[in-house]
């Protein structure tokens, strides 16, 4: 394969992706596309995560491609509670978890391109914030089903905090 050509392979399998998924939409008996489209996201997050696992020599610039695929793999989850859920006013801080996509493209791309440890500890960050803010805002203010997972998301961010407080911190090295 011509090296100059990968944009046009990825681009090709998002294609047939997006033709496929809108086949089976239109010849599936049941299958409502009322509550499937946010696959679309889904698929698209897919094809930002696909160029850094298909040319792992280029990890760590094609890494980088993990932040706009985890938004858009955020964007489709959330788009997908609403529709089977029902549950649209849900949208008034499910936003907050947009940031914790950001985060978790972050972790993502600086573990596999080996970007470094504080590029992950502020992705690890961001994506505990964030899910700790909608877990705040579920447990307020939402649907019966977030009622619950809200608190349970915020007590499993107090025992992982009181981990890390119990961590042994790492031997530093004597400056030369």
């Amino acid at each position: 394969m011509n090296p100059n050509n990968r944009g046009s392979l990825v681009a090709g399998v998002i294609l047939i992706g997006l033709g496929a998924l809108f086949f089976l939409f239109n010849i599936l008996p049941g299958v409502n596309f009322d509550k499937l489209w946010p696959m679309i996201f889904i698929l698209l997050a897919a094809g930002f995560f696909i160029p850094p696992l298909l040319w792992p020599q280029q990890r760590q610039g094609l890494s980088g491609l993990f932040i706009p695929g985890s938004i858009l793999l955020m964007l489709g989850l959330i788009f997908l509670y609403d529709t089977f859920t029902n549950d649209w006013a849900s949208w008034a801080y499910a936003w907050t978890l947009i940031p914790g996509g950001v985060g978790l493209g972050l972790w993502l791309g600086s573990w596999y391109g080996k970007w470094g440890k504080d590029s992950m500890a502020v992705g690890q960050w961001m994506l505990g914030i964030s899910v700790l803010v909608f877990g705040l805002f579920g447990t307020l203010f939402g649907s019966p089903a977030l009622k619950l997972a809200g608190p349970i998301l915020l007590i499993l961010a107090g025992v992982l905090l009181m981990a890390r407080a119990f961590r042994k911190p790492a031997p530093t090295q004597p400056a030369p």
